[in-house]
């Protein structure tokens, strides 16, 4: 029994680790290496990773400016404004709509793609060097982590996009059947049947 409460106790101070430590200071170190590629391509923190959204949905076909308030939760300024700076960049262009001339499509400029691609190639072979050091078994186990991990991620993204529910009055503040109403209020006048 005893060795089950130290596996127990050491799994949860791994998962903890994992979570807290781990996952924090990886998160951190993507966002700051985002944002590095970002300021080499001469656009704003996030922006290249908006960037993304439109190249990965456009694959998909016509990408219009509501679709991406709908894909990134931006409001339609923040999206706006986005696609000002990339447009201004020279990533994305926008278009009219290929069947209906009253919206506008944005389009990822293809050409571009070698110039992200060779800031990433640096990246690419150090971590082809690390994912040397595991198994294919174990190589598989990390993917499935982190596939299992985007996908909550997205869960999460999802559960903080919804408008918030309003919070239920606690059952002890609810006015008690013939209580007298706070001073400063007025009392309701009791319902006859």
């Amino acid at each position: 029994m005893a060795a089950k409460r130290t596996s127990a106790k050491a799994v949860s101070e791994l998962v903890d680790g994992l979570g807290d430590r781990l996952g924090r200071e990886l998160s951190t170190q993507s966002v700051l290496f985002h944002q590095a590629i970002a300021a080499r391509l001469g656009l704003k923190g996030t922006d290249h990773k908006y960037l993304d959204v439109v190249r990965r949905a456009a694959e998909a076909g016509p990408v219009t400016p509501g679709d991406l308030v709908q894909l990134t939760g931006l409001t339609s300024g923040g999206v706006t404004g986005v696609l000002d700076r990339l447009e201004e960049a020279g990533f994305v262009r926008r278009v009219k709509h290929p069947s209906d001339r009253r919206q506008l499509v944005v389009e990822p400029v293809t050409e571009r793609y070698a110039e992200i691609g060779a800031l990433f190639a640096p990246f690419r072979e150090r971590w082809a060097v690390l994912c040397s050091r595991y198994s294919l078994d174990e190589l598989r186990l990390i993917c499935d982590f982190f596939e299992q991990a985007t996908a909550l991620m997205a869960e999460e993204i999802a559960r903080m996009q919804r408008p918030a529910e309003p919070e239920a009055a606690p059952a002890s503040a609810a006015p008690r059947a013939g209580a007298r109403a706070a001073r400063g209020t007025k009392a309701r006048p009791r319902r006859t049947s």
